[in-house]
């Protein structure tokens, strides 16, 4: 999930609806594996695969470039904490792919944001409850055959004991069943897991430099 996150918040800095989402070709000796093929990130479209190859960096680098570039509206190529990033813009899509050098080969974190307008944005996100003068920093919302998931990274406008009990609180009112509940205020900590039937919400708090970070992961049954 670290993995996906930071992804996610690679794309962030560049976020209308198109029928058909560009195809990405792979490299032939590659393992491709899909991390999210229907997902949306603050409301925007995304796809997203991880790429593991025996080859160097730049041969990985060079394959992306020599697919992308000719193709691209604005194309960025550059080295970022010793990962080689890519950016396409083309058209209503980015494209993006981060390459992080292994021992063994390379990993390379591939995706596609769709860039639609504001609006549209908006109502895309799903609504979840945050304390007063909270900052939502990251809203990922992912679908399969069975499952809808929703991961959240809040900065909360509250102190950790008011928003430990803002959502134990609101979750009680709505008749969820207590799985798991901890406070700790004296090493600014907390845990919370709630159940509803086979739905279940997972939310831990965290402070640090004063502030409480809220990451929720919430699962729940059908499409």
């Amino acid at each position: 999930m670290n993995k996906i996150i930071c992804l996610i918040l690679l794309f962030w800095p560049m976020f209308t609806y198109a029928d058909n989402w560009p195809d990405i070709q792979f490299p032939d000796s590659a393992l491709v594996e899909i991390v999210a093929d229907d997902m949306t990130m603050h409301g925007f479209p995304m796809r997203t695969w991880a790429v593991k190859d025996k080859t160097s960096q730049m041969m990985m680098a060079n394959f992306f470039t020599k697919q992308w570039q000719n193709n691209s509206d604005k194309f960025d190529a550059q080295m970022f904490n010793g990962d080689y990033v890519i950016n396409s813009l083309q058209s209503s899509f980015l494209l993006t792919a981060r390459i992080h050098r292994e021992y063994d080969g390379v990993t390379a974190y591939v995706g596609i944001t769709q860039n639609i307008d504001e609006d549209k944005a908006r109502v895309n996100k799903g609504k979840f409850p945050t304390p007063n003068k909270s900052i939502i920093l990251s809203d990922i919302q992912s679908k399969d055959i069975y499952k809808r998931g929703h991961t959240l990274v809040i900065q909360s406008g509250q102190s950790l004991s008011a928003s430990y009990h803002f959502y134990r609180r609101y979750y009680q009112r709505r008749g969820w069943a207590e799985s798991t509940a901890k406070l700790s205020p004296q090493v600014g900590k907390a845990v919370l897991q709630m159940s509803k039937g086979t739905d279940i919400v997972d939310i831990s708090f965290n402070t640090k430099k004063s502030k409480v970070y809220i990451v929720a992961n919430q699962v729940k049954e059908g499409r």
